[in-house]
């Protein structure tokens, strides 16, 4: 059974979705003078006489675009028969909702109207027999999950068990409902790794080294400033301390401050270690880095009883992929879609926080692209690891150099699917970079321990990226390729203008830069690779 046939089985009888919904048109045109052409799966009127949007959506690929999909009906409705907010309501109906709990979540979050999501139930004889209410998530700041997390390290299974038992208790008093636990097993050779890491910092240390078995990743659903301080005014010094604190920070700032005193708030769960997480410490310094693996999550509250979010998607949260933190955004627009334009222009924001370089070039981007490509779609992929130096070493040193190199393409099609530009933004040389140590000495106090922080406490995170970057001689820029199946003309963005050129391919200006300056690449290389051992680094 088909979207359509699914549609015209639904209404036939809309009181399975809705006691007193009646029936308006099938298929209802909007005409194109609007801004926008559309034709609505289901319209339909309430009991109250306002008008209800009802998408039909069966396959997982279709479920991702409809919840984007309401914002331009909603606006097309509400023009074309002059309704207010409070008049106009949505129902995304659809038989897949994995892919789409996630969007359908932030659609919630961001728009004025009221939207609800079911889930349509087929038998075996595709027979609707039943629609389910959809549960959404509950995101602040664009996130389900808190980006402040702990990191529990536990000495043996036994020690763990009791460790996920005294979180239970901890959160219940606490009154965290909703949250997730992520079990990870260490790998194989972690501990010779790390003692090996211990021996090179200190000689004799790594003798007194217990074996790191388990880490139990707490995350949970992001607590509001009120729901934070009712748990932290348990402690009334405590309370006192945070108020004092957050008086004159952005509210960001306060947010993670407020979690992390939830945490220290008693009681606190049992463990062997405690270390502060974050995503990129999740994604890279514990599944990359030091080779964990996830063997199990657990879910409270929401998470358990909501089936249709995925544990990849807790894990891509976990990462801070699914969210725009700084690192990556994989998502496809329709551009004559002013909700998907604006949805990913924000992710992208976000996500470029840090990188005003391509934050600016890729806002020019989308402009460009939304004027000229009317019934056309765009793939954008982005990958922003914020690694500063790092950067290069990892580029330097790992077979796989392209997946620590920072990089972003967005595929622009026409109406016919016909790839009709390219935009590629990469890194360039673009002057003589500063001597390395002049480097440590500008971000780093001279130190190269404290450039190691870096790795250790932050992930390879580095806020000021781009400073770095640029004083060692690289720029963030951006590139098009037209007709690229066709005559392949190439232009840079420079000096704010789209300037012709014909580019050595393959096409890797960053080619020049590694042969031109292999002697700083490799006072990198001495200085960070003498301090890694395997996936462990020393602070020396």
């Amino acid at each position: 059974m088909n979207e359509n046939a699914i549609r015209d089985l639904l209404a036939k009888d809309l009181s399975v979705l809705e006691v007193g919904l009646e029936l308006v048109e099938i298929e209802q045109f909007i005409p194109p003078e609007l801004g926008t052409r559309c034709f609505l799966d289901i319209l339909a009127k309430d009991r109250s006489g306002h008008w209800v949007i009802i998408e039909v959506k069966k396959t997982k690929a279709a479920s991702r675009e409809a919840a984007h999909e309401v914002f331009k009906y909603v606006e097309a409705v509400q023009r074309h028969f002059g309704a207010r907010n409070n008049e106009i309501r949505a129902i995304v109906a659809s038989v897949e909702w994995g892919e789409m709990l996630v969007p359908f979540s932030k659609l919630i979050s961001e728009t004025t109207i009221f939207v609800e999501g079911v889930q349509l139930v087929l038998d075996d004889s595709e027979i609707l027999l039943k629609v389910n209410t959809i549960e959404p998530l509950v995101l602040t700041q664009g996130r389900y999950l808190a980006p402040w997390h702990e990191l529990n390290v536990y000495h043996s299974k036994a020690n763990l068990e009791m460790g996920i038992e005294s979180y239970y208790k901890c959160c219940n008093e606490k009154g965290i409902i909703d949250y997730v636990l992520v079990v990870l097993k260490a790998a194989d050779d972690f501990h010779d790794r790390a003692c090996m890491a211990l021996e090179a910092y200190g000689k004799g240390l790594s003798n007194d080294l217990p074996r790191s078995e388990y880490i139990l990743y707490f995350a949970p659903q992001i607590l509001t400033k009120e729901k934070c301080l009712s748990i932290i005014a348990r402690d009334p010094n405590l309370y006192e301390e945070v108020i004092s604190v957050t008086s004159d920070v952005d509210e960001k700032a306060e947010l993670c401050i407020l979690h992390t005193n939830v945490y220290d708030v008693e009681p606190c769960p049992s463990r062997d270690f405690l270390e502060i997480g974050y995503d990129a410490k999740f994604a890279g310094k514990l599944l990359v880095d030091e080779g964990w693996a996830v063997v199990r999550i657990i879910r409270k509250g929401t998470f358990e009883r909501n089936h249709l979010l995925s544990d990849d998607s807790i894990i891509e949260e976990l990462k801070g992929l699914s969210a725009g933190s700084g690192r990556g955004l994989n998502q496809s627009i329709n551009l004559d879609n002013v909700a998907h334009v604006d949805s990913v222009r924000k992710a992208l924001n976000s996500a470029l926080e840090l990188n005003a370089a391509w934050k600016a070039q890729l806002n020019r981007v989308l402009d460009e692209i939304t004027d000229k490509e009317s019934g056309g779609t765009a793939d954008i992929k982005l990958f922003n690891p914020s690694s500063g130096i790092f950067t290069l070493y990892f580029m330097a040193t790992e077979e796989s150099s392209l997946d620590h190199m920072p990089h972003y393409q967005v595929v622009v099609k026409s109406s016919s699917e016909v790839v009709t530009s390219i935009y590629l933004g990469v890194l360039v040389p673009s002057q003589k970079p500063m001597e390395f140590n002049d480097i440590l000495e500008k971000y780093y106090e001279g130190r190269v321990g404290k450039l190691m922080l870096t790795a250790s406490v932050a992930g390879f995170y580095e806020p000021k990226d781009t400073e770095i970057l640029y004083d060692i001689g690289l720029s963030y820029r951006t590139f098009r390729l037209d007709d690229p199946d066709g005559n392949k003309n190439w232009f840079e963005l420079r000096d704010d203008l789209w300037r012709e050129f014909s580019p050595v391919l393959p096409f890797n200006p960053l080619q020049k830069y590694f042969d031109n300056e292999a002697l700083l690449i490799n006072q990198i290389v001495e200085t960070i690779g003498s301090r890694m051992h395997g996936a462990f680094h020393d602070m020396s």
